[in-house]
């Protein structure tokens, strides 16, 4: 029979790698305004479009005020909907 690769061999575990590039650490406290153009703009990616909550590392709530104050600012037109390169 076959045996399975260990992690000694080389293999590295899926959930280590997205670990490392986790955007918001779990003890900071989450507030996301519509109006801070900055700290949204770390969450949406080069060509516009909003980072999943699996890089981010966000709860589904939190994720949810971030999305929904990422479409006002878009809506108000503080942020664009497409990166310049890409229109």
């Amino acid at each position: 029979m076959r045996q399975k690769p260990s992690q000694a061999q080389g293999s590295k575990s899926f959930g280590n790698a997205l670990a490392s590039k986790k955007k918001v650490s779990k003890n900071q406290v989450v507030f996301f305004d519509y109006r801070d153009e900055r700290k949204l703009k770390r969450f949406i990616n080069d060509q516009g479009k909003i980072i999943p909550r699996r890089i981010t590392g966000l709860s589904a709530k939190e994720q949810s005020l971030l999305t929904h104050s990422i479409k006002w600012a878009r809506f108000l037109a503080i942020i664009p909907y497409v990166a310049d390169e890409y229109k």
